[in-house]
């Protein structure tokens, strides 16, 4: 028999009242719970959300991942699902161009095209007859650990940034230039050997990271997960299901290897490759009844926080000028609109889609990623050709706009936009010297850019 509102507020005020509510009235609230990590906790916090568990494993993992409370975007709940499968000896993928090209791709979606077809894992992939209890339980505690690496790594790229010997420079007087005559003479000069003066930029820091700046660091720890599973299971399986080449090929690929694009300018897979060298920092991956990522670094409360909501995409109509005898006027901020006139109106964007803090900028390259390309591919920068491995300690496969310009190493939204050299000369400036100097040299001697592969 259920109890009723007023039952449940005549129970004891002790710790232990979730002990004390039925499965009923405890289920729809386990279902609703935001995250699988956030289950993992609760499960170990309390014996009778174990034995709910026990009971309703599929139901509660299900409407954890489909439900509305969900804190995660629909592609990783897809990568979740697959670790499920795979974990359950269910191989989802008829061979590797399948599960790289239409699976893999689509789970990191930038530069694909609009028609593109992707395979989909949804709520359906999932039933009792696949998914044993014991295996459920270990996705729900492996999605702890990825929880935790996820803020660990962001954790350790935020501390990198706030470490004082981290200080862009800025170049004001002049200017720095890049693309037109240069010196007393106004001489054409290369733009690797022109040099400017910089004085320390004002960095601002932006607080935990964004909904978006987390995700980007979890989607791609649950893709070097689910890649580990499916590299064990097919080498397990005694049928064969794939290829005995497509097994070879995979065990030479990484995950950052299945997910790049080789013929596509922006880079899909840098996330990877970040997310890949912390958690080669902290150890090695190991397999026994599953594929096991290193453990977390030893908690600490500056390592952990409550994971941000996406910023809402809204849209406002806002009055910018009026039309008063067939012509259009702007108006200054905070004047009225003349009686005689028509107001006009345009759209204005909220701040969080200015900043790409909103759920469709997961769908693209990171702020950090876009103005990395710009540098190492324009013929008017100052290093081209200059390689990532730098940036990617720094996290910059992973920050939005607004956390790039408070580090100065991007225009704003609103304050005064400068000319992409400026930003260029910042992105150099912090660089190892031994690294500009050799690049350099580099340019020198071979009179033109070259072009990275990183």
């Amino acid at each position: 028999m259920s109890l009723q509102a007023e039952d449940i507020s005549s129970l004891p005020k002790q710790a232990g009242s979730l002990e004390l509510l039925p499965p009923e009235i405890l289920l729809p609230i386990v279902t609703s719970l935001s995250g699988l990590d956030t289950l993992w906790n609760l499960l170990r916090a309390s014996p009778h959300v174990w034995r709910l568990f026990h009971n309703h494993a599929l139901a509660i993992t299900k409407g954890i991942l489909s439900g509305p409370n969900s804190i995660l975007p629909p592609k990783i709940r897809e990568l979740i699902r697959g670790v499920i499968l795979a974990r359950s000896k269910i191989l989802p993928f008829q061979n590797l161009n399948e599960f790289r090209t239409q699976f893999l791709r689509g789970v990191v979606p930038f530069d694909e095209p609009k028609d593109a077809k992707f395979i989909t894992l949804g709520p359906e992939s999932l039933s009792a007859s696949i998914a044993p209890v014991a295996i459920l339980r270990s996705v729900v505690a492996t999605a702890y650990q990825i929880s935790a690496l996820s803020q660990a790594c962001l954790a350790s790229f935020l501390a990198r940034l706030r470490d004082p010997s981290f200080r862009p420079l800025h170049a004001f007087n002049p200017m720095p230039y890049y693309t037109h005559g240069y010196g007393p003479n106004d001489d054409w000069v290369a733009a690797w050997d022109r040099e400017f003066v910089g004085i320390a930029a004002k960095v601002v820091d932006a607080g935990q990271p964004s909904w978006v700046e987390e995700m980007r660091v979890t989607r791609a720890v649950w893709v070097i997960q689910l890649v580990g599973e499916i590299k064990g299971l097919v080498e397990e399986r005694m049928d064969r299901s794939w290829s005995k080449e497509d097994i070879d090929m995979l065990s030479q690929m990484s995950a950052a290897d299945l997910v790049e694009r080789p013929d596509s300018r922006i880079s899909k897979a840098e996330e990877i490759r970040s997310a890949m060298h912390y958690l080669t920092v902290l150890g090695h991956a190991t397999k026994d009844s599953h594929y096991r990522l290193p453990r977390p670094p030893p908690f600490s409360e500056s390592h952990r926080w409550i994971t941000a909501l996406p910023k809402r995409k809204e849209l406002a109509w806002t009055v910018w000028g009026y039309r008063r005898n067939g012509q259009i006027h702007p108006l200054k901020e905070g004047s009225p609109v003349p009686e005689d006139s028509t107001p006009v109106k345009r759209p204005l964007v909220s701040e969080g889609t200015s900043w790409g803090q909103t759920k469709e900028f997961l769908n693209m390259e990171s702020s950090g990623m876009s103005n990395f390309r710009f540098l190492t591919l324009s013929n008017d920068s100052p290093i081209p050709g200059v390689k990532f491995d730098s940036f990617r300690r720094l996290g910059f496969a992973f920050w939005d706009k607004r956390r790039m310009h408070l580090l100065g190493l991007t225009s704003g939204i609103k304050q005064r936009v400068y000319p992409p050299e400026f930003y260029f000369f910042a992105w150099e400036s912090i660089l190892p010297p031994d690294e500009v100097a050799n690049l350099k040299a580099e340019l020198r001697k071979r009179g033109r850019t070259f072009y990275s592969d990183s």
